[in-house]
């Protein structure tokens, strides 16, 4: 008797296995038709830029026009400062924030108009700080414009151990690996984890203790100190993460909301430029949502329209023209 409840027993486990295994076997098919092993892009690029690689400089390093550091007789400048978000990674260079500014102020002013851009992707507030008083005051701007990013108050030495980390991520092992089924789990239970991981991450960045966020202060502070002993407006726009919600779920409206009273504190005319991309989808404002979270040639479009009034209040409009579109 005991002899055939085991032989059944092993009957009923075996049965349960092969429909484990068949149940398994349909969704991996089902994964392979609608290749879900492999991440498609979420953002919208008009133009196939290559990603960063279609990087045009000047002969200071800069990815900007020529710019003679006197400045031109009757002409308007800007200094922008900032990282790889003023810098333009992923677009062209004409359809980063910088240019445009530049292209809707000569086509809305009386005066020529130059917006020179210092921006160099993986700069920091202090690294900034540092250049605006070693060679952006030459420049002679009328406005220094500072675009800010919430990994801005990251130390380098820190910025570039986690970007280590994030070459060395673990991935599915094995045969696994070569299953899309098991990718794409994979990529759901990676993507929650470095959702919190991220979210937790930035706001130990911002505590009022933690070395990155005393620099950056410092930094605002002296770049504040400094526009104002020479006349200049000072600008900050700050820039919200674009891989998160940009909806009431946005995770970061706190930190934003920290930074600015921090920049105006120390004497910067602040623009949010969370609220000009309010509930907008963040997957059409990016690169490519798989893997470049930077701002596409949309996302600057706006950030350009955000900017346009707060330069045109801080420098006064000599003769004003036709509003004109960006």
């Amino acid at each position: 008797m005991c002899a055939v409840f085991r032989a059944r027993r092993r009957a009923e486990l075996r049965l349960a296995l092969a429909s484990v295994l068949v149940c398994l076997g349909l969704a991996e098919g089902v994964a392979r038709w609608l290749d879900l092993g492999r991440p498609r892009p979420t953002g919208y690029a008009p133009v196939n830029t290559g990603r960063g690689t279609k990087q045009q400089l000047n002969t200071r390093g800069y990815r900007d026009r020529e710019r003679s550091l006197a400045k031109p007789p009757g002409t308007r400048r800007i200094v922008v400062l900032g990282d790889s978000f003023a810098w333009g990674y992923g677009v062209e260079m004409e359809d980063a924030f910088p240019q445009r500014l530049e292209r809707i102020f000569n086509r809305r002013r009386s005066e020529p108009w130059e917006v020179v851009n210092l921006s160099r992707p993986g700069m920091n507030t202090a690294d900034q700080a540092a250049q605006l008083a070693g060679e952006g005051v030459a420049y002679e701007p009328d406005a220094v414009l500072l675009g800010y990013v919430l990994n801005d108050a990251e130390e380098t030495a820190v910025a570039e151990a986690r970007r280590a980390q994030d070459w060395t991520a673990p991935r599915p092992w094995g045969v696994l690996d070569r299953s899309h089924l098991a990718r794409w789990v994979w990529g759901r239970v990676w993507a929650t984890a470095e959702a919190r991981h991220r979210v937790a991450g930035f706001r130990a960045l911002y505590r009022n203790d933690a070395p990155g966020w005393r620099n950056t202060r410092a930094a605002l502070e002296a770049m504040g100190r400094l526009c104002r002993e020479r006349g200049i407006p000072f600008v900050v726009a700050v820039f919200p993460l674009f891989g998160s919600p940009l909806d009431a779920d946005y995770p970061f409206e706190a930190l934003h909301h920290q930074i600015v009273r921090t920049a105006g504190q120390a004497g910067a005319r602040v623009i949010d430029l969370r609220e000009a991309y309010r509930n907008l989808r963040w997957e059409l404002l990016v690169v490519d949502g798989v893997d470049d979270e930077h701002p596409n040639e949309i996302a600057h479009r706006l950030a350009a329209s955000a900017i346009r009034p707060v330069i045109e209040e801080v420098v006064p409009l000599y003769s004003p023209t036709p509003e004109s579109a960006p």
